[in-house]
């Protein structure tokens, strides 16, 4: 079927599309059985003057994170790569790059790391950079200062559906301006009116730039509350140099945190694995104890 029209935000009993024939934006309606999520491609049917969504198309992969109650929420969908932007200040932390990452992985959707603001120069933010990029990530040093650094982050955008992720401060409004200029993103179009004067309720929202044929989803707020729960065996398969190791434990439900014939453990031990890396792992899987899901 023909992706013609896909949600770029969504109501309780609307949604608003965006029809890619014509670049034109409508409010559709749609019953309780269906649920459409942003970046969904539907197939629409026209009764008088409103829109249904007849049918959500079949979905590439779903992004999530937990909600305020610790359970899993669905945020985006068909979404090709997320960009994880830091920055030099506020300093990131490993934990907060490898929970984006875990989550990414989880989510089987490609990571972009961005380390952005390298113009205030940081001998730590680039060791940390690079010990990414020989994990085998697409890593970027970008600053809005230096417009050439932008360039090849940029190249890898058209014809994507790129998610943005990162905390308050990190310049993605500056570098979402960069990327995205023909979106005048700083207008505050990311706090816009869909349909017919709606604000949305989901904060999250799809823009489509026609000059890059890419769709940038962006939704503030990404990661308030990270990570829904997960057990150590999930987190696990959200570290990429794990992966020679698992399943070659001594028990099959190994924690890779204390048991006997654990092959990720010695892994680290035989330095073929980071001890810093590890550590970060351990103190996710410790997190989770406070992230059990409640019914309320």
């Amino acid at each position: 079927m023909e992706k013609r029209h896909r949600i770029s935000a969504t109501l309780k009993q609307s949604a608003t599309a965006i029809d890619l024939s014509d670049f034109s934006e409508h409010q559709v309606f749609f019953n309780r059985k269906i649920k459409p999520i942003c970046g969904d491609y539907v197939a629409l049917t026209k009764e008088q003057n409103d829109y249904r969504i007849e049918s959500i198309l079949p979905r590439d992969n779903v992004f999530s994170r937990a909600d305020k109650h610790g359970r899993k929420q669905h945020l985006a969908v068909n979404v090709d790569q997320v960009l994880i932007i830091m920055a030099v200040s506020p300093e990131p932390t490993r934990d907060i790059i490898n929970r984006y990452l875990v989550a990414a992985e989880l989510n089987h959707i490609k990571p972009l790391l961005v380390f952005n603001k390298i113009d205030l120069q940081s001998e730590y933010f680039i060791a940390t950079a690079n010990s990414y990029r020989q994990l085998g990530y697409e890593v970027f040093l970008t600053s809005i200062r230096q417009i050439d650094s932008i360039k090849a982050l940029q190249q890898c955008l058209k014809d994507k559906t790129s998610l943005l992720a990162g905390q308050s401060g990190v310049g993605k409004s500056s570098l979402s301006n960069l990327l995205f200029p023909a979106l005048d993103l700083k207008t505050g179009k990311l706090a816009k009116k869909t349909g017919k004067g709606a604000h949305t309720t989901s904060v999250t929202q799809l823009y489509y730039d026609t000059s890059q044929n890419a769709f940038l989803i962006d939704s503030p707020g990404v990661w308030e509350y990270g990570l829904w729960h997960l057990s150590p065996i999930e987190i696990a398969h959200g570290f990429r140099e794990f992966q020679n190791y698992l399943g070659a434990c001594k028990f099959s439900n190994c924690s890779h945190s204390h048991e006997p014939d654990c092959a990720v453990i010695q892994a680290v031990a035989d330095g073929r694995i980071s001890e810093k890396r590890y550590q970060s792992f351990i103190r996710i899987c410790e997190s989770m104890d406070h992230l059990k899901p409640t019914n309320y």
